[in-house]
């Protein structure tokens, strides 16, 4: 469960034209991703959580896919005042140069207020050490772009199994369904725990992740440099 950060309002950062909240210790959730699966998304009354502080959203897969659904969410999430990020899906199916244009030409720097993040689920055609220098590419490709190294969003036991512990010093979102943080190999840490991907929103005809934000930090850790 968060932690009441000691932040007063004079401590805030500022994103954009938002302030970087202070942690609620009641809350039930810290943030939420969404995709193109949660279709039309009303904002306004999504805003209207406030347990929810941070949005991930997803903008593209492989070398051509781009999310329908990505500048509206995105936008207008923002515009109600909440702090956004883009990830982007790796396959084995294209180049990371194709995938890392594919995103870069779509999630601009200006609209985000939050790392990028990469979404690495399936192995496909690669080995696990093919896997790992296609996923390390592509984090090389974030840091000169967008001036930081991105966030790493797996499963425990994927992430475990094929990642650990060469990006264990990345920012990890981690999802394990369970009422058990993540645990991760080589004594890793999660910065966000993705714990439930069957939660109801209002203004979200769908089931939605939901998200914690580790103990140990909060929002403003994960800021884009130049905000």
């Amino acid at each position: 469960m968060a932690l009441l950060c000691a932040c007063n309002n004079t401590d805030k950062k500022k994103v954009a034209n938002h302030e970087v909240p202070p942690r609620n210790e009641q809350a039930k959730y810290d943030g939420i991703d969404i995709s193109s699966h949660q279709g039309f998304i009303d904002w306004a009354k999504v805003s209207s959580d406030k347990d929810i502080r941070f949005v991930y959203v997803k903008a593209s897969e492989g070398a051509t896919y781009r999310s329908p659904h990505y500048a509206h969410n995105i936008t207008q999430a923002r515009r109600y005042g909440l702090l956004v990020g883009s990830y982007h899906y790796i396959t084995s199916t294209s180049t990371i140069d194709e995938q890392f244009e594919n995103f870069s030409k779509f999630a601009l720097p200006a609209i985000q207020d939050l790392i990028p993040m990469l979404d690495v689920e399936v192995r496909g055609n690669w080995s696990r050490s093919q896997l790992i220098d296609s996923v390390d590419k592509f984090c090389q490709l974030i840091k000169g772009y967008y001036g930081v190294q991105p966030m790493i969003y797996s499963t425990m036991g994927f992430y475990n199994k094929n990642l650990a512990p060469h990006f264990n010093n990345y920012h990890l979102y981690i999802g394990r369904y369970s009422s058990t943080e993540p645990e991760i190999n080589w004594e890793g840490k999660h910065t966000i725990w993705q714990y439930s991907e069957t939660g109801i929103i209002p203004g979200i005809d769908a089931y939605v992740d939901l998200c914690r934000y580790s103990p140990d930090g909060w929002l403003d850790e994960i800021l884009l440099p130049h905000n």
